[in-house]
């Protein structure tokens, strides 16, 4: 066998042909629903893939991509499927995925420099400014997703509040404990951001929410107050346009205004819900979004592109510059634009623009607006059926597209019994993989979530959903029997 990576141009074609047409065939079965939505993993091909020995000498290009189509690419998360309803996690757009093949055959580095990659991500980061309403002169970085967002977003904040001090002395120089609050419906990436950064999980306040499931206003400014009082320093506020939980926006406005007048920084969530803002008849739930001193968004959740591709907008770009800027030596090069690594902590960055760029031109703003308004729209149909069918209740329905409900069959009235049922019947469906979804908490109780996030999927779609859970748990029903 060869020792050498290179691959004369005739057999990297042939096999590159290989390779689009099991992406193709792939896009034909999920138009035709003849796709499992999620497939399980054989065990065998579990064990074989983890405990597998590492090769000595080298195996055949042929063979290595037949084994990729018969053991590797047949089993993906699911959500490109139009019946996978579980995660929020959109399918590639298939000129994105192209776009992805291009970016991984230029293989170059997006840290920054004289190339195309360079001037594409500016030209692409300043439609987002525009888009969220934020001024030209922001700073903004395309990141792997919302976690790194609200890394990146919440260590400029970091830096702004402790006048630069962090860099050299970290947080030992705080004279009070900095303390962030965030709603009890915040995303998970928020905490992790919070310890990762040094303030300490302790130090991350959860805000009550309200009925409507919003971070409630009031509940922050008394606790502000009281950490004051005690001591503290706050410092930042993180709300919610889209909750992951059950599609809820904050109320931006309101927490801006507090922010403003408490002097703290306003980080802004949006990884799955800010593309919504795109449509006029949700314009007031999101007004305030644009007064955000730093914003996260996953262009992989709603935007369709293809993981991973995250942004974050930080409004005072010459603190981002400087919380981040270490040039080296042989990497500084005044006559240009400043380099990307300058204002995040990566050095060698994936081409994430061009993908992103490419869905942007294909179907533009009017195309986005048309998609994720029939996904919203879907989920609003999704909660007409759940609510006229006696054996399904509905337990949330937020402004966008998380619907959480449970199966509740005629007769069964206990709720520890109802929601026992739920996880068996949820088990069933997830191991049969012909649709898939998800649970969550709310109040305290596991219910069924469902998400829509998919330009592939139809109504016809949510009757199948339906119909497959009611049967699964008749089906566990009997087994209890």
């Amino acid at each position: 066998m060869s020792k050498t990576l290179e691959l004369d141009p005739e057999t990297f074609r042939r096999l590159g042909y290989e390779a689009i047409d099991l992406i193709a065939a792939a896009l034909a079965q999920r138009s035709q629903r003849e796709e499992l939505a999620r497939r399980p993993v054989p065990d065998q091909l579990r064990q074989q893939l983890m405990h597998q020995p590492m090769p000595e000498e080298g195996t055949n290009p042929d063979e290595l991509l037949q084994f990729v189509a018969e053991n590797i690419f047949p089993y993906p998360l699911g959500h490109n499927n139009p019946r996978f309803f579980a995660w929020i996690n959109s399918p590639g757009a298939p000129l994105s995925v192209i776009g992805e093949l291009l970016a991984a055959g230029m293989n170059t580095s997006a840290a920054g420099g004289d190339q195309a990659s360079t001037y594409l991500e500016h030209g692409v980061l300043d439609w987002f400014k525009e888009m969220m309403g934020f001024p030209p002169d922001s700073g903004g970085l395309l990141v792997s997703g919302g976690s790194m967002a609200a890394i990146v977003g919440l260590a400029v904040m970091r830096h702004v509040k402790t006048n630069g001090a962090a860099r050299q002395e970290g947080l030992q120089q705080a004279a009070a404990p900095l303390t962030v609050y965030a709603s009890a419906e915040g995303h998970s990436s928020i905490q992790k951001a919070i310890e990762l950064l040094g303030f300490g999980n302790n130090n991350l306040r959860q805000v009550p929410i309200t009925t409507d499931f919003q971070l409630d206003v009031a509940a922050l400014a008394a606790l502000i107050s009281a950490d004051r009082a005690a001591g503290r320093q706050p410092v930042c506020v993180v709300a919610s346009a889209g909750t992951v939980n059950t599609g809820t926006i904050d109320p931006l406005n309101e927490i801006a205004d507090l922010c403003e007048a408490e002097g703290l920084w306003f980080h802004i969530d949006g990884a799955y819900g800010a593309v919504a803002r795109l449509l006029p008849e949700l314009a007031d739930q999101f007004a305030g979004l644009e007064r955000a001193d730093s914003l996260g968004m996953d262009p992989h959740k709603w935007m369709y592109v293809p993981v991973e591709c995250g942004l974050v907008l930080v409004r005072d770009k010459a603190a981002m510059q400087d919380c981040f800027s270490l040039v080296p030596a042989y990497l500084r090069d005044d006559r240009l634009l400043p380099w990307f690594a300058e204002f995040g902590p990566q050095q060698t960055r994936a081409f994430r623009a061009l993908k992103l760029w490419l869905a942007l031109k294909q179907i533009g703003l009017s195309g986005y607006r048309e998609l994720i308004s029939r996904d919203i729209a879907l989920a609003r149909t999704l909660r007409q059926k759940i609510q006229a069918r006696a054996d399904f209740e509905l337990v949330t329905s937020g402004p966008l597209s998380v619907t959480c409900f449970r199966y509740a069959p005629a007769g069964l009235t206990d709720p520890a019994a109802i929601e026992s049922l739920n996880h068996d019947l949820l088990a069933r469906v997830q191991a049969a993989g012909e649709v898939y979804l998800t649970h969550t908490m709310i109040k305290g109780e596991a219910v069924l979530r469902a998400s829509i996030v998919n330009f592939r999927t139809e109504e016809a779609d949510l009757d199948f959903l339906l119909d497959h859970l009611a049967a699964a748990g008749q089906a566990c029903l009997a087994d209890q029997a």
